[in-house]
């Protein structure tokens, strides 16, 4: 009992004099890099730096609310799509929120950005800075020395880009080995890039779809698309359906179930309403224009009973939407 009494405050004793003892924080950590869209304040290094080519995003465009009093945690915010870079910077000691956030802020409207929302202080309402707890110790949860937010809004060609830039001034916590002074202006630039996520999951020929349902009873297919909420056809499907076509008149004994299925945005039964929607969508593109027999095809809705990845991130969303053929 003594032994595993001790072990875990040995543990704890070493975590600490390893954390004491490893080398401050005094350049870019390895691997960051500042946004093309956006430079940074002169004499600022980078702690924390991530990149994922496609990810949701929650924009904040109102203050903080306490969630005592209500169940949102923010009072406006928007969802934005696309490649999310977030980076996290100190700027150097004896410079003020203000002097940095304003040199943010100039950049932007020189780059073309508009306004979405801004505020400082009070206007942020109730602890703003707790968006940010998760990143890099405790250095934003407790850093609300004077801060400052703005959101805004490129729209170019190519895509809209969304910047969110949080200056505050570190108060107090942990900071591992990041040295900070108190009130030492501390950083965070969120950038969306707005895109279309890669498609990486290919038209599925005939001849695959009959090895994939001899191994398996099934197969998954992703070039049939659909509007969001819609379940009509949409054009670009064309050379998956014909695709499915040709596997049934390659084997004029098979018959199908064709099964929609989604992600779990919404309700179990809005979803299941809408792949069975979308099921018998496919059945009728390929009875009508293709001239496959209606008693060879069954449609039927899954909505997102049966996931093919997880729903928590866009990309495994993305695997869970799709149209199977289960052979019966």
């Amino acid at each position: 009992m003594a032994t595993k009494g001790i072990l875990p405050l040995l543990l704890t004793f070493l975590g600490v004099t390893a954390a004491l003892c490893s080398d401050p924080i005094t350049s870019d950590i390895p691997g960051a890099k500042d946004n093309p869209l956006l430079k940074r304040y002169e004499g600022s290094i980078i702690f924390q730096y991530s990149q994922k080519e496609f990810d949701e995003y929650a924009l904040a465009l109102g203050k903080a609310l306490n969630p005592s009093g209500t169940d949102k945690k923010i009072e406006k915010e928007q969802t934005v799509e696309g490649r999310v870079t977030r980076i996290s910077y100190v700027a150097p000691n004896g410079r003020s929120t203000l002097e940095v956030f304003r040199n943010y802020e100039n950049e932007l409207k020189a780059k073309g950005f508009q306004t979405l929302f801004t505020g400082s202080k009070e206007e942020l309402g109730y602890e703003f800075q707790r968006r940010y707890a998760d990143i890099y110790s405790q250095v934003f949860g407790a850093a609300d020395f004077n801060p400052r937010f703005l959101a805004a809004k490129l729209s170019q060609p190519a895509g809209d880009v969304y910047a969110a830039v949080f200056v505050t001034g570190y108060r107090y916590g942990t900071t591992a080995d990041l040295k900070l002074e108190p009130n030492q202006t501390v950083v965070q630039v969120d950038i969306v890039e707005t895109k279309s996520m890669e498609e990486k999951m290919v038209n599925v020929t005939a001849e695959k779809m009959a090895s994939s349902i001899q191994d398996t009873g099934r197969v998954a297919l992703y070039g049939i698309y659909f509007d969001f909420n819609k379940s009509d056809v949409k054009p670009e499907s064309a050379a998956t359906l014909e695709q499915i076509a040709k596997l049934l008149r390659s084997d004029t004994a098979m018959k199908l179930l064709v099964t929609g299925h989604t992600d779990n945005v919404g309700s179990f039964e809005s979803n299941r309403t809408l792949s069975e929607r979308r099921a018998q969508a496919v059945v009728g593109e390929l009875v009508t224009h293709y001239n496959i027999s209606n008693e060879r095809l069954f449609p039927f809705g899954v909505s997102f009973a049966a996931p093919a990845a997880s729903n928590d991130t866009e990309e495994g969303r993305a695997k869970n939407r799709r149209v199977e053929l289960v052979r019966m």
